[in-house]
């Protein structure tokens, strides 16, 4: 029984590769036949195809040949050329596909699906360059335009791939509703995913700041490495990479040091409240004047800022340019020692913490008693 199972298993698998080759259903497996079948359908198909690729060369020789005479523009031309060699691919498939006993039905929405992913790949060129364009005229983020251009790819791939189904008969609609129920249950699942991505599109279109400005995001401080869509990355002064997720980027305070040409700083330093605050004053602007970390326009300044107790508070006022960020506390350690040094040569008493006793002297009432 086993042994007439496998050969009825052999004879009709044979009957299917028969069939499946070109030979007519009413023909004997005469393998002779089908050879010659094939054959000769390749031969057909070959000579198509041939004619074919020259008829596409001729067709580019000749859009190379009037594009140089007009000079026309370089986009145009590779649609046109992508547009030839597209239908060159097409007359080729449909020419083998009805060699092999295709139905017609099936060649026609073959054509069909081919034709409209044709028009969508020339609406997708034209399109991103022109959405390209329009976005160097504004000097859009390079990211951001990226992002432009993935969305109008996906979106046209979609519509595309759903104008190809349609072709061969399937239901459009109920798989576009599929595909919205899939995005709505992705959306809740992933809340936090789409919050920093839209943060991400936000900050890129308002540009509070660029890679390489020196920011102050709630309690971290750095410089701006990459501005990506979901995260944004801060190197701070000890070389520690720090990533924030845009959603918190979009609600906190943010402060680009680094916005400006130049930024302001102060210090502050006391000296006696005996001292002469004009001679500090000059003494200190000498001395920052000689030093080459401090700007000279503006130039730095020297101001009361209030009477303590143990002495007068000098405001010590200085610009910087926005590369000496990584460096200002080491900058502003060393105006500490040039204002001291300045002080000291110009013998001006730098007040300390201390007690002093004043004795009332004895009346001549208190001697008597």
């Amino acid at each position: 029984m086993l042994d007439r199972l496998f050969e009825e298993f052999i004879d009709t698998l044979k009957r299917s590769i028969f069939l499946s080759m070109g030979a007519p259903e009413n023909r004997d497996m005469d393998w002779d036949v089908v050879a010659a079948t094939m054959l000769s359908k390749l031969f057909i198909a070959v000579i198509l195809i041939a004619f074919f690729w020259l008829l596409s060369r001729g067709l580019r020789l000749a859009v190379r040949y009037i594009s140089k005479k007009l000079n026309t523009n370089q986009i145009i031309i590779n649609i046109i050329n992508n547009t030839i060699h597209f239908f060159w691919l097409l007359a080729s498939s449909i020419t083998i596909l009805s060699q092999f006993g295709l139905s017609e039905k099936y060649l026609q929405a073959v054509s069909r699906a081919a034709i409209v992913s044709l028009i969508f790949y020339i609406i997708w060129m034209l399109f991103t360059k022109l959405t390209m364009r329009f976005l160097d005229r504004f000097y859009i983020d390079d990211s951001l335009k990226q992002l432009l251009r993935n969305i109008i790819s996906v979106l046209l791939v979609i519509f595309g791939i759903a104008a190809i189904m349609a072709q061969f008969g399937f239901n459009i609609i109920s798989i576009m509703a599929g595909l919205g129920i899939v995005g709505i249950a992705v959306s809740f699942a992933a809340q936090s995913t789409l919050s920093n991505f839209i943060a991400g599109i936000t900050i890129l279109i308002e540009r509070p700041f660029h890679i390489g400005d020196w920011v102050r995001i709630n309690k971290f401080e750095g410089k701006i490495t990459q501005i990506l869509l979901r995260t944004t990355h801060i190197r701070n002064r000890d070389n520690l990479l720090i990533i924030i997720p845009n959603s918190t980027v979009a609600n906190a305070e943010v402060t680009n040091l680094t916005a400006h040409e130049r930024m302001r700083f102060e210090s502050y330093c006391r000296i006696s409240l005996q001292e002469d605050v004009e001679k500090a004053r000059t003494a200190i602007l000498a001395r920052l004047v000689v030093e080459d970390e401090y700007l000279k326009v503006p130039e730095p300044s020297v101001d009361v800022h209030e009477f303590a107790e143990s002495g007068i508070v000098l405001i010590v006022r200085y610009w910087l340019e926005p590369y000496q960020m990584e460096r200002l506390p080491r900058i502003q350690e060393k105006l500490l020692e040039h204002v001291k040094e300045a002080l000291q040569d110009a013998k001006i008493n730098v007040p300390y913490p201390h007690l002093q006793l004043l004795q009332q002297p004895f009346s001549a009432q208190n001697k008597s008693e």
